[in-house]
């Protein structure tokens, strides 16, 4: 019936079959094997009962079995004909026919099929041509089984301008359609088969997904982050580029919002560009560095509250990352001498950096200096000591009331560290304690009270 010349039987034929299918599972082959495919295949691209027909093949090719039979591999073909023919008007068989491919791509046999790079061509033309968000949908995870078992299929995608096509899909007002997008991408470039086709342009796109998903929803688009770091992973020599350069702000804020796979993404992602930075121009590393050091306070806070598997990353930035260092001498608690009034002031010292110091309070044994100085770091001072030599001025010179020696690597993963810390000095005899109440914050900015 299905062969027929007259519309009105074909179309009772197509009903009867359609409500059979759907009440029969054992009835898909059985249509197959009596030739409904080929029919099917037949009434669509002679442009009769377009929907009905399209309904149908969708229905059969959906069924994992139906799959499996040599006459589906030789469905791709008219299929993408279909798509690609101008006269082919009818939008719910195009959409049932792209469902089609879909479906037949789930097969990877079918997906490595010869013809699948006309049906990569087809889907890559239903997405350039104004499509429904709901046939955006179609197409596009349709071409992501196509790509994900074929490089053959990658390229095809490529050569037929499916790049450019899938980036603008990624500023899609349709935050789906967007994530699926950035799923295509990275399944494109999952390895060097498109090396040439890697781009600025790419990772720039990608960023402006990651920042329109932001602002527009509050939502950290995590796999947009995934395709990032897909990227970054299999194509180093983007890592210099100025895209990633402008793309490091956005890692940090997902950093800031996402939940525990995002940042597990911007950490991989960050780490990546990290080990590049001994091989940049300093300029660039340089650069890449002061940006990523906004994220200091939030990797100190990951330390504190996220998963042990993301504490190894974490030390890692923060070790590498530039900063301030800022000692806030606050107050001395019971710095009286043997003789003479108290007019206590301490010096600080790191390194060979150049030594700070308070003012002096006169007549005072509880002095409140309430002080704070800050140096600044290109990597934090690994396994440098922080000295603060406390004196007390007098008319004759200046006595040596006690010193504190604090190393200073715990602050940088802890972001604060502070305290009473006893002043040292053999000369305190009367055995009471000496101590002056300090603060040391690592981060990413000067302090407000430093000086």
């Amino acid at each position: 019936m299905l062969h027929s010349t007259l519309e009105s039987t074909i179309t009772v034929a197509l009903n009867a079959l359609t409500v059979h299918e759907r009440s029969d599972a054992s009835s898909a082959e059985q249509m197959t094997e009596a030739g409904a495919i080929d029919a099917l295949l037949d009434l669509l691209r002679s442009h009769q009962c377009e929907e009905a027909s399209g309904r149908l093949l969708e229905a059969l090719f959906n069924n994992v079995r139906v799959r499996e039979m040599k006459v589906s591999k030789y469905a791709i073909a008219p299929l993408s004909q279909y798509l690609l023919d101008p006269q082919t008007r009818s939008q719910p068989g195009r959409l049932l026919a792209a469902l089609a491919l879909g479906d037949l791509s789930q097969h990877e046999g079918l997906a490595r099929a010869s013809d699948s790079v006309s049906a990569c061509r087809a889907l890559i033309s239903l997405l350039e041509d104004q499509p429904t968000e709901e046939m955006k949908m179609v197409a596009i995870c349709a071409l992501q089984n196509f790509v994900m078992h074929s490089r053959t299929n990658r390229r095809a995608v490529a050569e037929a301008g499916g790049i450019l096509v899938v980036q603008e899909l990624l500023l899609s007002p349709n935050s789906e359609v967007a994530g699926q997008a950035a799923l295509l991408i990275k399944f494109l470039f999952s390895n060097h088969t498109l090396q040439e086709y890697v781009s600025n342009e790419l990772i720039r796109s990608l960023t402006a997904a990651l920042e329109k998903e932001l602002w527009s929803t509050a939502i950290i688009n995590e796999e947009v982050l995934r395709t990032i770091n897909v990227i970054f992973t299999n194509f180093p020599k983007l890592h210099i580029s100025e895209a990633a350069t402008l793309c490091i702000p956005h890692l940090v804020g997902a950093l800031k919002s996402g939940g525990e796979a995002a940042q597990e993404s911007v950490l991989d992602t960050l780490c990546l560009l990290k080990h590049s930075w001994s091989t940049m121009p300093i300029d660039v590393a340089k650069s890449q560095a002061m940006i990523a050091a906004e994220a200091i306070p939030i990797l100190q806070m990951l330390m504190k509250t996220c998963p042990p598997s993301f504490h190894e990353r974490a030390d890692s930035l923060l070790h590498c990352l530039p900063g301030c260092l800022t000692v806030t001498i606050k107050r001395g608690n019971n710095l009286k001498q043997a003789m003479g009034s108290t007019n206590a002031f301490c010096r600080l010292t790191i390194g060979n950096c150049p030594p700070r110091q308070t003012k002096v309070v006169s007549h005072n044994t509880s002095p409140e200096w309430k002080e704070g100085f800050t140096w600044a770091f290109d990597v934090p001072p690994k396994g440098q000591k922080l000295h603060i030599l406390c004196k007390s001025k007098n008319t004759f010179g200046k006595t040596t009331l006690g010193r504190v020696t604090i190393q200073i690597d715990k602050v940088v993963t802890e972001g604060v560290y502070s305290g009473l810390f006893s002043l040292n000095h053999d000369s305190n005899k009367d055995g009471s304690s000496r101590t002056l109440e300090i603060e040391i914050i690592w981060s990413n900015r000067i302090s407000n009270e430093s000086m």
